[in-house]
This record gives C-alpha cells, sequence and structure tokens, in this order.
C-alpha cells in the first residue's frame, strides 16, 4: 500500500502493511548491474518529458548520454565518450569537469520553482550515474572498478550534472541543519545491539559536520507570491509521480536505490517546505516522520557524499590519463627531422 499526506513530497510505502521484503543496503551497494537499453532509458525519459514542467529541452537533451551507454533512445549504438588525447582539447575538457558555468538562456516565465524541480530530477540522475561508474563491472578483468569513459560519457562532459549534484548535497545538509534537534532525539533503534552502538557513535558525528557547514540553501524565495501555493501543489503531485516512475523499474537493485534517494530527497523537500523551524524545537509534536523517511533521508545524504567523492576520483583518474599520454608521447613528439644532406 503507498500513502502520503498533504506534507508529503514523495510516495512513503507503510513499512507495516503486507509482504514487503526487506533489504540491508550496505549488503546490496548503489553499483552497475547491466540494467541497459530501452527499459532503462524509459523510466527517465518519463521523469523528464512529462514530470519536469518543460524545463529540460531549454537545458539540454536530456536524453543523450544518461540512459544505457550501450544502447541511445533511438536504439542506435552510443559509445562511450573518450578522454582527448591531443593537447589542444585538454583545456575545454578540463575546463568542464572543472565545473565551468555554461550560460544556458530560459524564458522569462519559467518559474524559479520549476528550475529548483529540474535541478534536483538531474542531481539525483547524476548521482546514481555517478555510482554506476565508480563501480563498474569490468568482463576482461572481472574485477568492479571505476571506469573513467563512463564518467565522461554520463557527467563530466556536462557541467550542470556536475553542479546538479552539488545542488542536491546542498539542499539535504540544509534539510538535515534544520532537523537536527528532531534527528538527535529520535530513537534510532533497531533490535540489534551492535548496530545501535554504531548508529549512535556515527549520528552525532553526521549532525556535527551538517551544523558546522554554515546556512547553505534559501528556500525563503520558494513557493511564494499569488501561485506559490498552486506552484507547491504541481511540486509535491511531480516528484510523487517520479516515486511511481520508480515503481516501473525492471532491475531490483536500481529500483531499491531509485526508490530510497527519491524518497530521501522528497522528505529533504518535506522537512523545508512543509514545516516551520518551530516545528522542529520542543516536543516535536506537530511532526510527521515515518522510520523509513529518515532512513532514506541519511542515505541519500551519504549516497551524494560518495559522488562527490567520486567526482574528485574521476579527475584526478584524468589528470593521471593525460600525463601518462603526455609522457609516453613526448619523445615522438621532440625528435628533430633528419638534416638535409
Amino acid at each position: 500500500r503507498q500513502e502520503y499526506t498533504e506534507k508529503d513530497f514523495a510516495i512513503v510505502n507503510d513499512e507495516t502493511y503486507g509482504e514487503g521484503v526487506w533489504l540491508d543496503l550496505v549488503d546490496n551497494p548503489e553499483r552497475f548491474t547491466g540494467y541497459a537499453g530501452a527499459g532503462a532509458n524509459a523510466i527517465w525519459m518519463s521523469i523528464y518529458q512529462h514530470n519536469c514542467f518543460g524545463v529540460p529541452p531549454y537545458l539540454q537533451d536530456t536524453a543523450g548520454g544518461w540512459g544505457s551507454q550501450l544502447v541511445n533512445v533511438d536504439g542506435k549504438s552510443m559509445p562511450f565518450v573518450q578522454p582527448p588525447r591531443k593537447r589542444r582539447e585538454l583545456t575545454p575538457f578540463l575546463q568542464n569537469l572543472a565545473e565551468e558555468e555554461r550560460g544556458v538562456t530560459l524564458p522569462a516565465d519559467v518559474p524559479y520553482e520549476y528550475r529548483i524541480f529540474y535541478r534536483m530530477v538531474s542531481g539525483l540522475h547524476a548521482s546514481i550515474s555517478a555510482h554506476i561508474c565508480a563501480d563498474y563491472f569490468n568482463a576482461t578483468s572481472n574485477r568492479w572498478e571505476p571506469n573513467l569513459s563512463c564518467f565522461i560519457s554520463r557527467i563530466g562532459a556536462f557541467p550542470d550534472r556536475l553542479q546538479n549534484i552539488y545542488f542536491n548535497f546542498v539542499l539535504l545538509t540544509s534539510a538535515i541543519q534544520k532537523m537536527q534537534p528532531f534527528l538527535e532525539a529520535y530513537d534510532y533503534s533497531t533490535g540489534s545491539k551492535k548496530d545501535d552502538m554504531q548508529v549512535k557513535k556515527l549520528m552525532p558525528k553526521i549532525l556535527s559536520s551538517v551544523k558546522n557547514a554554515g546556512l547553505l540553501f534559501d528556500d525563503s524565495e520558494l513557493f511564494h507570491g499569488p501561485a506559490g501555493q498552486e506552484l507547491k501543489t504541481e511540486f509535491k503531485q511531480n516528484f510523487r509521480n517520479i516515486s511511481r516512475i520508480m515503481d516501473c523499474t525492471g532491475c531490483e537493485k536500481c529500483r531499491l536505490w531509485g526508490k530510497t534517494q527519491t524518497l530521501g530527497i522528497g522528505t529533504a523537500m518535506k522537512a523545508l517546505f512543509s514545516y516551520p523551524d518551530r516545528a522542529f524545537r520542543g516536543s516535536f509534536t506537530t511532526l510527521d516522520f515515518k522510520r523509513n523517511e529518515i532512513v532514506a533521508l541519511i542515505t541519500t545524504y551519504f549516497q551524494f557524499s560518495c559522488s562527490l567523492e567520486g567526482i574528485e576520483l574521476f579527475r584526478s583518474m584524468y589528470q593521471d590519463f593525460v600525463t601518462d599520454w603526455q609522457a609516453s608521447n613526448s619523445g615522438s613528439s621532440q625528435q628533430q627531422l633528419p638534416a638535409k644532406s
């Protein structure tokens, strides 16, 4: 059974109903699964085309480089983008990996809230892709390892996707900052003494680091003005639709992580936009957060943290790639032409 309240931005599955399957997220990490092709593309195309308020067409072709690394939406082969090997191509490429700000001109009548919605969806998509590329199965070596070409093809060549990962991290951080008193008092008991001790040790560290981050996200400009309430209603409806679309994912592990992180971002928005600051102080009687919402929020925050670490890893890998290539070609480039006799 699926349920949501007026305050919810995502579908919240009732864990007390029906025959649900309990999965350990630690034992089932987000990584490459081989799920690709038309089915994978259809999920994201449905999200972008029907739930992002028409913003993506103004920003970019949301399909290219996002779905299958093997097959594009037109059914044709779509190989990975390979790192440039020519020195003259290095500077613009590294500027992309350094999150160069590319100018995007949107129509003046596109509400700010619609742009924020798109950035959240794009950031979620990019973060998922970062995990896939960071933990990719190499069939040749039979090992799980980072795949630089995968990262460049899906994320690295698109500065806005990189920026949107950071945007979601800021949004999640701000939500946890706002919820801090509630999260400090929350009962995290799992029934396992070992797990409970670990949670009691880790949660204060997370909350302390978040508190020291300072004010990151200003939500004061969202959902105000004459159309504010209508925009918030549309925002909630469309994000709940994304929750439902994730249920259609054909890969069980992909569905697990897609739904978990959609709920995590939805929980962050619920904290930021459905409750005033005072609700997170005192007795918390007006708050309604289910256990799986808290789990999803903290898990999603961890996943985005890992994505940021992955970006740094891939930048380093690319720098090493370029250095090695230049070193291997320096001898031939410095050879002098034979003198005329």
